[in-house]
């Protein structure tokens, strides 16, 4: 089968780089990796989360919450609703953004030597007074006997009256080893580099990589799956460790 958005490619490249020539700093959050995969008609809701642990009080203890419900709409489409919550360091937990995202899978699964997609997200900020978020993200995956190896690269604008005008890149690394048809080890990286044009010091960028452990657990038709990753700073611009959660439920 040959997906009919594979004829696409051409133009999707072109919004995306017109996109990136005005996009702005990305911030590691989240911390999710995105798979170019969709699965038409498939619900899931996620739990995603981290906590900072650092010795700099600026960021010690702070913490990040997002949820996501997202539907496989088409085969090579899916869409989802995001809510996050944030507690900076030494303050209240409260509500962040609300983000509208799509997952496009642009090449058949398995088809070439990569697997690609493309992921958009729009992100609504709740303060008045801060940017609102425009990203988009490259999506590539590769499988390789018990290995998935999964790179994503990111860039974001923001956008509103408090919007910044610099362009900055992020990017996220998976590879799993699966075990089993249930269990999985591994490690994920995660990266903000900077600005592109003008990229600061490696020390002072923000490149985090730990070890990961992956569980899919069966509850009757529902399969749960829970992917926990403790990431270690390697700059000084970095947390010093992140431990950090995700919780897919699919029904």
């Amino acid at each position: 089968m040959v997906f009919p958005i594979v004829r696409n490619i051409p133009y999707f490249l072109a919004v995306t780089l017109a996109v990136a020539s005005c996009i702005v700093r990305a911030d590691l959050t989240d911390m999710k990796v995105y798979s170019p995969i969709v699965e038409k008609g498939d619900l899931q809701f996620e739990i995603i989360g981290n906590v900072v642990v650092d010795d700099d009080d600026e960021y010690r203890g702070s913490k990040h919450q997002e949820f996501e419900l997202e539907y496989g709409v088409k085969d090579f489409w899916a869409t989802s609703i995001t809510a996050s919550l944030i507690e900076p360091a030494g303050k209240g937990l409260k509500y962040d953004i609300l983000g509208w995202e799509n997952t496009l899978q642009l090449t058949e699964e398995g088809r070439y030597w990569l697997d690609f997609g493309f992921h958009t997200e729009i992100e609504v900020n709740d303060e008045g007074d801060e940017p609102h978020n425009l990203e988009g993200r490259f999506l590539f995956r590769r499988v390789s006997g018990p290995f998935e190896h999964i790179l994503n690269v990111n860039f974001e604008q923001q956008f509103g009256s408090a919007a910044d005008e610099s362009t900055e890149l992020e990017y996220i690394w998976r590879t799993k080893y699966s075990l089993d048809d249930d269990t999985a080890i591994g490690f994920e990286a995660f990266g903000a580099p900077g600005e592109v044009k003008y990229l600061p010091a490696l020390s002072e960028q923000d490149h985090r990589l730990g070890p990961a452990f992956y569980r899919d657990v069966k509850v009757g038709d529902v399969t749960v799956e829970v992917n926990l990753i403790w990431l270690i700073g390697l700059t000084e611009g970095s947390a010093a460790h992140t431990p950090h959660w995700q919780i897919e439920i699919e029904f």
